[in-house]
């Protein structure tokens, strides 16, 4: 029994500007997308597991990769400043 597929999380950092670019780009093709200040979580759907990994540019760090439900990578990954 093979168990489900998840979605494919990609933690970024980077200029605010350029995330929230990638993010529509990626909104446009479906999938999930949050972007806070200079960190963003972008996920590709559970449906596409096994996709070629995105080459991001250069500007952006890739600070980590996850499979789990999109909303609990952004609370791993999104530093709340003043807390």
């Amino acid at each position: 029994m093979h168990a489900q597929p998840t979605p494919t999380n990609y933690r970024l950092i980077g200029p605010p500007d350029l995330l929230h670019d990638l993010m529509l780009d990626f909104q446009d093709i479906g999938w999930q997308c949050t972007v806070h200040r200079w960190q963003a979580v972008i996920s590709a759907p559970a449906a596409e597991h096994g996709h070629t990994a995105p080459q991001w540019p250069a500007e952006v760090t890739l600070a980590g990769v996850s499979h789990a439900d999109h909303d609990a990578a952004c609370q791993d990954h999104f530093v709340v400043l003043g807390a």
